[in-house]
């Protein structure tokens, strides 16, 4: 979804360069995330493994939230001087920042890791589908909404 940061502010001057490092911080993030989920530990072999990579796979977010907040994705979007793209990147990093929050809260309810205890009958993949539904559906309106938008200044002008 970090693709869409790059494409909206392509026509201000985005570089590919911007776009590796988004999608950089992504491959970071969701790489680090399976590992510690797919090795997670088990009560045959305890330990903080799974939490590494947990830390490992918030440093990748972390980087998206700050290039969206402070970084060249703010930079360039406040450069711009359109306010229906500022808007955009604030919505988009909202998501990322609030929305993506869903699904380490759900790494860290899976069993050995920090919030183990209180999974009792929640179900994970329930949790992180409706977090896939809501984050996946809203960047998309978010992207569109500002499609209409552009689309309505230019044939107005």
């Amino acid at each position: 979804m970090c693709v869409e940061f790059y494409l909206l502010l392509k026509p201000y001057g985005a570089k590919q360069s911007l776009l590796a490092k988004m999608i950089g911080y992504s491959l970071v993030m969701l790489v680090a995330g399976y590992i510690g989920e797919a090795y997670a530990p088990t009560a045959a072999n305890p330990g903080m493994h799974s939490i590494m990579w947990g830390v490992i796979s918030t440093i990748g977010w972390a980087g998206i939230v700050y290039e969206a907040t402070a970084g060249s994705v703010a930079q360039m979007a406040k450069a711009s001087g359109d306010a229906n793209l500022q808007n955009a990147i604030r919505l988009l990093r909202n998501f990322v920042l609030i929305g993506w929050a869903i699904y380490p809260i759900g790494y860290m309810l899976m069993p050995g890791n920090l919030l183990a205890g209180f999974s009792g009958s929640l179900n994970i993949d329930l949790l992180y589908n409706i977090g896939d539904a809501v984050n996946k559906i809203g960047f998309g309106l978010v992207v569109y909404q500002m499609a209409i938008t552009s689309s309505r200044k230019t044939s107005a002008a």
